[in-house]
């Protein structure tokens, strides 16, 4: 194997083995999420004879395949005479537990105020958040784990004035496939942007198949309109290094590029080789 692949690969055993250890996110939970809108439009107040601001609330939250995640979001209450404010954004970690999604933040800055921007209140307070979870399609839902509270729908971001290919959401599907007899069981499916590299953590997207058998289908989700390699991945010895002894993707065992494409893109097709 070409020093560059060998080299790509440690780095995505470094990240899948840091994900596995807090629970590893799937696929389908990475990338960016939206909720919400804050409205433009402001409107007459008759009270004080003036527009206000309008009201809205509004996150996004970027999760990325290593556990990391950020959130930032918005509240604006506008009420006759007062305007309330709201600004938060956190990092840290997220765990998987099931149904239970937890974000644990390690750093944190919620600023607002109320009715006045003289009246400024901001803290730093670690505290987490607790959710259940699902996806259905292009949705993320996280809700209360006591029921008293409806659900927040999240969506894939949408790009403004595109086609409609474009906003159809950027999917990876394929089969990966080893000889008769092979189990898939921690086989990984990884996509890396070409124009970063496996490197950048960041924008790495991966699945651990969990099924059995020697052919199983994989998606991958939350990816960009941009190229990405295709590598696969076994770790068969089970040392933690990819090497002689592993399972890894035909392109990869050759010493080659792994497939290129720009997603979205369906009926990939991988094939597991032993590497000797």
């Amino acid at each position: 194997m070409n020093t560059k692949t060998n080299l790509c690969l440690s780095l995505l055993f470094a990240l899948a083995s840091t994900s596995a250890h807090a629970a590893t996110v799937p696929a389908a939970l990475q990338g960016q999420w939206e909720y919400g809108y804050v409205s433009p439009i402001e409107y007459y107040d008759p009270s004080t004879g003036k527009y206000a601001e309008g009201s809205g609330t509004s996150e996004i939250i970027r999760i990325k395949a290593d556990g990391s995640y950020e959130r930032n979001g918005i509240i604006v209450v506008s009420t006759y005479g007062c305007t309330s404010k709201l600004l938060t954004t956190s990092k840290g970690k997220v765990t998987l537990k099931g149904n239970i999604l937890t974000f644990t933040p390690t750093t944190a800055h919620n600023k607002g105020y109320n009715c006045s921007p003289s009246k400024v209140y901001e803290n730093h307070k670690l505290t987490p958040s607790v959710f259940t979870w699902k996806i259905n399609g292009e949705t993320l839902s996280l809700g209360d784990p006591k029921g008293e509270a409806r659900d927040s729908l999240y969506n894939r971001p949408r790009l403004l004035g595109g086609t409609a290919a474009d906003q159809k959401e950027r999917r990876v599907t394929g089969l990966l496939s080893a000889p008769q007899g092979h189990s898939l069981k921690g086989a990984m499916v990884i996509a890396c942007r070409v124009d970063l590299g496996c490197a950048d953590e960041g924008s790495i997207r991966f699945v651990t198949l969990s099924g059995t058998g020697h052919q199983q289908s994989f998606s991958i989700d939350g990816l960009e309109a941009t190229p990405y390699e295709l590598l696969a991945w076994e770790d068969t010895n089970g040392n933690g290094e990819p090497d002689e002894g592993d399972w890894v993707d035909a392109a990869s065992a050759k010493g080659q590029t792994g497939i290129t494409l720009t997603p979205p893109m369906t009926n990939v097709s991988l094939k597991l080789e032993l590497w000797r």
